[in-house]
């Protein structure tokens, strides 16, 4: 199946989860990330704010008061993560995504803990993004970091198709648990 194909039923199944479901799916995956020595030893942890549909982790930036979080921020092909303070600056970009304000040559953190959102994932680390390359491309620049895919179990499939520049998780995390691979 190609990509495009995926990404369709993927979203299909990621959008079939109903809300009140998908709030117990939420508060169950936070538990997994939050018991997880990942999160536990991380000091300095990449998150994302969920849009369309995507598992929300939001709450752990209440829990979070020894750690230092960054949320993404997207400008063109570019993107970047910034510290989240007080004084952050959110926008909302034209197809309904809140992200901080991009600030053009910001330097980068050096972050433990990447925790990324996603359409599917497989059994082998492939990580199927909703194909923007975002990811893709801060990774080849920035390699340091643990990278773990956050989703629901219904968005794994048995395998994914991948080109060169893809890159894997190490960790996946669904309301069943994490696995590392």
């Amino acid at each position: 199946m190609l990509k495009t194909e995926l990404r369709a039923d993927l979203r299909q199944r990621r959008a079939a989860i109903r809300d009140d479901e998908r709030s117990g799916l939420n508060r169950r995956l936070i538990r997994h990330i939050s018991a997880s020595s990942l999160w536990q030893e991380a000091r300095h942890v990449g998150l994302y704010l969920a849009f369309n549909r995507e598992a929300d982790i939001t709450a752990l930036l209440e829990q979070s008061d020894d750690k230092n979080l960054y949320l993404p921020a997207i400008s063109g092909k570019l993107m970047q993560f910034q510290p989240v303070t007080s004084q952050m600056q959110m926008e909302t970009l034209s197809y309904g995504l809140q992200q901080p304000v991009f600030i053009p040559g910001a330097s980068q953190p050096d972050i433990d803990l990447y925790l990324m959102p996603l359409l599917g994932f497989d059994g082998n680390g492939n990580r199927l993004g909703m194909g923007g390359g975002y990811y893709d491309r801060y990774f080849a620049e920035h390699h340091a970091g643990i990278r773990a895919g956050i989703a629901y179990a219904c968005q794994q499939v048995q395998q994914l198709p991948t080109d060169p520049w893809d890159v894997t998780l190490q960790h996946i995390f669904t309301e069943q648990g994490h696995h590392e691979f």
